[in-house]
């Protein structure tokens, strides 16, 4: 359950490698800098796993911190499980870089590389497991609107398949949290 949760919860973030700079850029927040997401940014997404059927992960992109970030709320299977992302751009270098809490009680940090229009590398680190591991995630919007995303992760210096969803953008779709156990 928490490898499923884990992989779930990965892939929506999906996770993310630095944007290479040769100097910093001029805007760091406000949606001129945060451009390359404009097509994420204001919808919510119903995700459905291409590895485990019944999986569904609800996510929704949003402007965070007046404009600063973007943050991405997403839970699995009706509220089962639940994380939120914080994606910002870091000022110095430009970078998006990004944290991913969950209710899973672990972590994640990452940086995410603009491969083109609708294309985005995901690389990440996740923390507060027994075994740390590091993941790798494409997501790309195809001329469909379907936001495909799979997953690898390291293990024993290899990169092995771990995943992946494919994304319908869906206005009516919730985000659901978990309560909080009394």
């Amino acid at each position: 359950m928490f490898r499923r949760a884990l992989l779930i919860t990965l892939l929506a973030v999906a996770p993310l490698a630095a944007v290479a700079q040769t100097a910093p850029p001029a805007v760091v927040s406000g949606p001129q800098a945060y451009a390359p997401f404009e097509v994420m940014v204001g919808k919510t997404w119903r995700g459905k796993s291409v590895k485990t059927a019944g999986v569904e992960d609800i996510q929704r992109w949003e402007w965070a911190i007046g404009g600063h970030a973007i943050r991405i709320t997403h839970s699995v299977n009706g509220g089962a499980y639940a994380g939120e992302t914080l994606i910002f751009r870091e000022k110095a270098t430009g970078d998006y870089i990004y944290h991913y809490f969950t209710t899973g009680g672990f972590h994640t940090t990452g940086t995410i590389k603009i491969v083109g229009p609708g294309s985005f590398e995901y690389t990440e680190t996740v923390h507060g497991t027994a075994q740390p591991m590091t993941l790798k995630t494409s997501g790309i919007i195809g001329a469909d609107g379907v936001y495909r995303t799979r997953t690898q992760s390291e293990k024993d210096g290899q990169w092995v398949e771990f995943g992946g969803f494919d994304y319908r953008e869906d206005p009516a779709a919730v985000v659901v949290m978990p309560k909080v156990p009394s």
